[in-house]
């Protein structure tokens, strides 16, 4: 296993990629801990500018803003080095930040660079309209993919983003490429560990155990506190556990409001500052030209899938993240929209995942923790998806196994399916 003390990140191979970003702004959102302070510092001393990082929960560059808002710019420029680049850290947390990063870029675009870093608040204010508009590039960084534990190069982009008419035969060229003992030893250590960085390269139980507790107490009771008016933090902390038992089946929002002797309302805003935090996302129904489908509960699965329980609905929550991190990293690069949706019908017909690109089904996923026979919803399909055709894999958490069925349907261990995504 991975014995060093940082991991590279796949993002890094894109958000700093001129021809995608145009020298706008960098923004870089993600979970607490995710290591977007490491990668940004990491950036800053190969380009040798390590003295241009300023932290806005620091109060000694709080201080230096407000004496002079141009306070970094005379370091910036004593540095020998063209294009220099800045990070500004946790901006977001501040009063008129946005304010602040307009002026700075408009000011400074033609001769320093930006990276923006921070999680909750950073990619919130997309739906609200602002003057940042047309001035930066919205990237994410996710927990560990299986490939970027290993640090080997993913092959998600070369099957996903082939034509409809090339899909199955593209992905059966990756699957021959994919997987091996070191991908199987990996997958069952962040199976068992989750995907944040710390805990993985640790390879401690004991340790991994205390850093989730921690996690938890810390992104509710100093994170949410700041982004948000919300003050009943234990049910809160409460309604993160029980969604532990939820997750392979769509919400009912009032069934956990009784349990937690709220208003439905309340539950509802709770997760959508739970998702804006990163720690839970939610998965939406497909119902397009499904009869009797399921149109308004979602299901929601921890980014994290530590906290979910054991066996079926870890494995199930582990494939999701991990869909879920590359459909947004697949739509950060510019490659097209990228969603991950569940089929569902009243009748409980239904199918685990499925991605689609700019609004059409490409890929359709079931999960079982065991056994070798596919699905009945997954092999018939069809009748959901019928033009152009669907790729299906039936996920299994059991060894060794890779089989091609009829109809562009595989079933494969889970280990070499994570190998094909980013």
């Amino acid at each position: 296993m991975n014995s060093k003390d940082y991991i590279p990140r796949t993002v890094e191979s894109y958000i700093f990629d001129e021809e995608l970003t145009a020298r706008h702004m960098v923004f870089l959102a993600g979970p607490r801990q995710v290591g977007k302070t490491e990668l940004a510092r990491r950036l800053l001393f190969s380009k040798g500018c390590g003295a241009l990082y300023f932290n806005w929960d620091d109060i000694a560059t709080r201080q230096a803003y407000r004496m002079d808002s141009r306070f970094f710019e005379s370091k910036a420029r004593s540095l020998p080095v063209q294009d220099p680049w800045i990070v500004f850290d946790e901006i977001h947390k501040r009063v008129r930040w946005r304010d602040i990063l307009k002026g700075t870029y408009d000011l400074f675009k033609d001769d320093f660079r930006f990276l923006i870093t921070g999680s909750a608040r950073l990619d919130l204010f997309r739906r609200s309209g602002d003057s940042l508009i047309g001035r930066y590039n919205l990237f994410h960084m996710m927990p560990l993919g299986l490939c970027e534990a290993l640090e080997q190069p993913h092959a998600a982009e070369s099957w996903l983003l082939s034509g409809f008419d090339q899909l199955a035969r593209v992905f059966e060229e990756a699957v021959s490429n994919a997987g091996g003992p070191e991908f199987r030893k990996a997958y069952e250590s962040l199976l068992h560990l989750g995907p944040f960085p710390e805990p993985f390269l640790k390879q401690s139980d004991r340790f991994c155990r205390k850093w989730h507790q921690d996690y938890i107490s810390l992104l509710i009771r100093e994170d949410l506190r700041d982004v948000s008016r919300v003050v009943e933090l234990d049910k809160i902390e409460n309604l993160v556990l029980l969604l532990a038992s939820r997750i392979m089946a769509p919400l009912s929002m009032s069934n956990l409001a009784g349990e937690l002797e709220v208003a439905h309302t309340t539950v509802k805003g709770w997760l959508e500052q739970l998702k804006r935090l990163y720690l839970i996302f939610p998965v939406r129904p497909w119902s397009k030209k499904i009869s009797r489908g399921i149109r308004k509960e979602k299901k929601w699965y921890y980014v994290d899938w530590y906290y979910a329980s054991e066996d079926s609905a870890r494995l199930e929550n582990m494939v999701a993240s991990n869909l879920y991190r590359t459909c947004l990293a697949l739509s950060d690069t510019g490659y097209g929209d990228f969603r991950l949706y569940f089929v569902r019908t009243l009748d409980k017909k239904e199918i685990d995942f499925l991605v689609t690109r700019d609004g059409v089904p490409i890929l359709a996923v079931e999960v079982k923790s065991s056994g070798t026979d596919v699905s009945r919803s997954l092999r018939d399909r069809s009748r959901w998806f019928p033009k152009p055709a669907t790729l299906g894999v039936q996920v299994t958490g059991e060894p060794n196994v890779c089989q091609k069925h009829p109809n562009a349907t595989w079933l494969m261990s889970a280990d070499r399916f994570l190998a094909l995504m980013i």
